[in-house]
């Protein structure tokens, strides 16, 4: 085999190793990947609250929320109801009542995201000393 052909062969190689090289990469950043949780945080002068979604999507979704005082103390023995709104389409489900699940725990099973796009959560909080009232910015994706 001469020395021209050699080359040749060994630059052919190499643009394949390098094709192959780029389409690897390029398959690694558009493969879809598993979604986070979506972590909102949000406080009043009573409380820091912490809300969570594992699985954001349409439809009935459950929503964690975590209720502390100031100092990070759970506040336990509290009321929380979550409801989603659509301020753009004038959506509004019904108030969940979430369900203690631990000290300083919440959780709502069925908050109702009928359709994509910008969502309110409006959360109630009465621990016993007054209701707090926040509201958490939410987007829902296709």
């Amino acid at each position: 085999m001469s020395t021209s052909a050699t080359r040749r062969r060994s630059l052919g190689i190499g643009v394949a190793v390098g094709v192959v090289v780029i389409l690897a990469v390029i398959g690694w950043l558009v493969w879809p990947s598993p979604h986070a949780p979506v972590v909102l945080k949000t406080g009043t002068p009573q409380h820091l609250v912490t809300v969570t979604i594992d699985s954001l999507r349409l439809g009935d979704t459950a929503v964690d929320v975590t209720v502390t005082d100031r100092a990070g103390t759970p506040i336990d023995h509290a009321a929380v109801q979550v409801q989603a709104i659509q301020p753009l389409m004038g959506h509004a489900g019904a108030s969940v009542p979430a369900a203690a699940t631990g000290p300083g725990r919440f959780h709502a099973t069925a908050v109702s995201l009928m359709m994509t796009g910008p969502w309110e959560l409006r959360l109630s909080i009465d621990a016993h000393n007054g209701i707090d009232q926040v509201t958490l910015p939410l987007w829902v994706g296709g």
